[in-house]
């Protein structure tokens, strides 16, 4: 009797302990932040991001994850949003524009509900050509096969609206939509005439191109920045400047276009601001990923970002004085 009730209290223990013993946490989901493929700077930036927030963010559980492009972000950041999952996104602001204008490539499906987080970098875009090429202008494009960057990419779409510019139309030209790799290695082998690549300076791309071959960077005229410029504010004028490669005896007058952050009106407010606070905060860190890193600033934290900030980005930013109050 007495072997009995001990195991019968002890069965009641047990119960007791299981139904008020606290639950174990779920563990905390990933959060993708995604990126272009690797060969260009955006990869690298966002991949410093991760890492930054994770080493640093209690709680944080960011995870990298590459598209095949621009297009193919926004895509995956459309699919999180249907299912009511957060997400970030690091890509060109044009595209950011026409996503939630639902312009171009998004016409008929615009994505309202992307948010600027903050300006990662300026991306210069180059129109490379071997040293003896007859392209000596954006128009001398006519007729030659060129690397045009991922389909969809930002690369892509700008590279095309330049050309526009001077008169080159998709059909006067055969457009490749290679990567970088595959574009350097057309400009080598002789198989493309010449092929844009974007980044932040120095560009690993055209270092090894210039390395190896002789090659040159195609100028893009003054009057041509200014309109570009004046009507999208995404869009800004840089400088190559001489010496800065191999090869490269002068100032070569290009185009950039600004890359940023981005994330859903969705996301909690208060995740946004830390996530900032702490990227901020250990800028020393991130920094050390890249040289175009240094180029989050607070004051350059808003540059060329025409769509609207999300709200925890907003009240930090304007705490540091990066937006006004």
């Amino acid at each position: 009797m007495k072997w009995t009730r001990w195991m019968s209290f002890g069965f009641a223990m047990v119960t007791l302990l299981t139904l008020f013993s606290p639950i174990p946490a779920r563990a905390a989901e990933l959060v993708p932040f995604i990126t272009p493929p690797a060969g260009g700077g955006a990869y690298v930036l966002g991949a410093g991001m991760v890492s930054v927030t994770n080493r640093f963010l209690p709680g944080a559980t960011l995870v990298h994850e590459a598209a095949s492009g621009t297009m193919d972000i926004v895509r995956r950041m459309m699919y999180r949003e249907s299912t009511k999952k957060d997400c970030f996104g690091i890509f060109g602001t044009v595209d950011a524009w026409n996503a939630i204008q639902g312009k171009n490539e998004y016409s008929g499906k615009p994505f309202s509900n992307i948010r600027a987080v903050v300006f990662a970098t300026g991306t210069d875009l180059y129109l490379v050509v071997p040293g003896n090429s007859s392209i000596k202008s954006y128009a001398d494009v006519k007729g030659k096969r060129i690397g045009m960057g991922g389909p969809g990419s930002t690369v892509a779409n700008t590279a095309h609206f330049l050309l526009e510019q001077y008169g080159v139309a998709k059909k006067d030209f055969k457009p490749y939509y290679f990567t970088y790799s595959e574009t350097v290695q057309g400009i080598q082998d002789g198989s493309l005439d010449g092929g844009f690549v974007a980044g932040g300076y120095p560009l690993p791309s055209y270092t090894e191109l210039s390395n190896t071959r002789n090659v040159r960077i195609v100028p893009i005229d003054d009057q041509t920045v200014k309109k570009a410029t004046s009507e999208h504010p995404y869009y800004c004028r840089n400088v190559v400047k001489a010496k800065s490669y191999k090869g490269v005896e002068q100032d070569v007058l290009i185009m950039a276009f600004t890359t940023a952050v981005f994330t859903l009106a969705s996301v909690d407010s208060d995740f946004i601001y830390k996530f900032l606070k702490n990227l901020f905060d250990h800028r020393t860190e991130y920094y050390s990923i890249h040289t175009s890193a240094k180029d989050l600033t607070p004051e350059d934290a808003t540059k060329g970002v025409p769509v609207p900030f999300h709200p925890g980005a907003e009240k930090y930013l304007r705490e540091i004085g990066a937006m006004k109050k």
